[in-house]
């Protein structure tokens, strides 16, 4: 063998160098190391590949629905086979009353209620009531010093004498057509305005008094012997318990549904009592303040615990019916799409594992018609689906899926 020229050797290294440091150069390279990385597969047989993956995919499908349908038979006829079946508990669906009311929150007035004030500032003489006391229309209860005003009043009744005596004498002369028409009507006019005056202090000493502005109870005296009273502070309270309603203010969202005469109830929770009565009358006006509008109950009379401001609970029958489906709101639930359902059952199929106390459910849509302290009345969406005496699932519904074998709850 002839030996190689080491310059000859090293020339050829040089060039081999140079071609690969031309451009493009480093991505060849990086497709030979994937070639190698790949061991060099042809493409047929990556096809055949995937093509042996598909067709295990789809025969293992198959073979699991065929395992299920197996495990379902299973469960049905294998008494060695443990069934976990959903616990539900049903109720039969009978036609009955049904009545919804509008709840609110009312208050106890009295027909007759009045905080009594000074109608002018004084210092309180007297005081002739108390607490508790029953009084009379115009009764005074409680007196102000006024020694200014009845020395007014004297001397206003002093004057009103004189003016009236000066008249009578004139009145006989111009009877006997003595004197002037003019001097007749001078007198008359003094007399009057002495009258006039005397009135005026009269009625301004009533006013500086407190009486009582209807019969009824005194209820709070506020005021005592030697204060000063301004007409800006009550200083007694007298109420009429003869006559109260209960009060109260409805959402204007059922101004079409509440009118006078319609059928109420009153509860009052803190004492236990109540008692039934149509609606004595339902406002015209709606307040811009809260959007409502104000109805009263009269209450009945005799009863001792009626006291103005007591708190009680107003129920309003707004619709009724006498034979409705209702169901208890669990039995009901609502699927994405916002419509309402209810589970159905049905015997389920027979089997030599099958319980007497098994049964199938069967979805069925339905619609709310309206609800009251958990209880629904409610119609089928189509007709015919939910009918008297159908088995309707009404605990345990949101486990149950539709078609599904339950175990129903005795």
């Amino acid at each position: 063998m002839t030996a190689k020229d080491p310059s000859t050797t090293h020339a050829r290294r040089a060039i081999h160098h140079k071609h690969l440091m031309k451009p493009g150069a480093p991505l060849m390279i990086a497709l030979l190391a994937l070639l190698t990385a790949c061991g060099g597969k042809p493409a047929g047989e990556v096809a055949r590949k995937r093509a042996e993956r598909d067709s295990l995919k789809t025969a293992y499908e198959k073979i699991g629905k065929h395992i299920k349908q197996v495990e379902d038979w299973l469960a049905l006829n294998d008494s060695t086979v443990g069934r976990n079946l959903p616990l539900v508990s049903a109720q039969t669906l009978v036609p009955g009353p049904y009545t919804h009311y509008i709840d609110v929150h009312g208050v106890v007035k009295a027909d007759e209620s009045a905080a009594l004030y000074a109608m002018a500032g004084g210092r309180v003489a007297t005081i002739r009531v108390k607490a508790g006391d029953r009084v009379r229309q115009g009764q005074v209860l409680m007196t102000m010093d006024n020694d200014m005003v009845q020395k007014q009043i004297a001397q206003a009744q002093a004057a009103a004498d004189l003016a009236r005596t000066t008249f009578e004498k004139q009145q006989r002369l111009w009877d006997q057509h003595i004197g002037s028409e003019m001097q007749f009507l001078q007198v008359k006019t003094q007399k009057e305005q002495a009258e006039a005056a005397l009135a005026t202090l009269q009625e301004q000493q009533r006013l500086s008094n407190i009486t009582a502005p209807f019969d009824g109870i005194v209820d709070e005296v506020m005021a005592r012997v030697g204060d000063m009273t301004s007409p800006m502070a009550p200083v007694a309270r007298v109420v009429n318990p003869g006559g109260v309603q209960v009060q109260a203010d409805v959402s204007e969202a059922w101004v079409k549904q509440v009118k006078a005469g319609t059928p109420a109830k009153v509860t009052f929770p803190g004492i236990g009592e109540s008692f039934e009565a149509p609606l004595l009358y339902a406002s015209e006006y709606i307040d811009p303040a809260n959007r409502t509008f104000q109805v009263a109950v009269r209450a009945p009379k005799g009863e001792a615990y009626m006291r103005p401001n007591l708190l009680g609970d107003l129920q309003i029958m707004d619709a009724h019916a006498d034979s409705a489906l209702v169901l208890p709101s669990p039995a009901i639930l609502d699927d994405v799409a916002g419509r309402s359902y209810v589970f159905v059952l049905a015997p389920a199929p027979q089997g030599a594992n099958v319980a007497p106390n098994e049964a199938l459910a069967r979805k069925v849509f339905v619609n709310r018609l309206s609800s009251y302290k958990g209880r629904v009345h409610l119609e089928a969406a189509e007709p015919g689906q939910l009918k008297p005496g159908d088995r309707v699932v009404v605990e345990g519904a949101a486990n149950v899926a539709d078609g599904q074998t339950v175990l129903v709850a005795h």
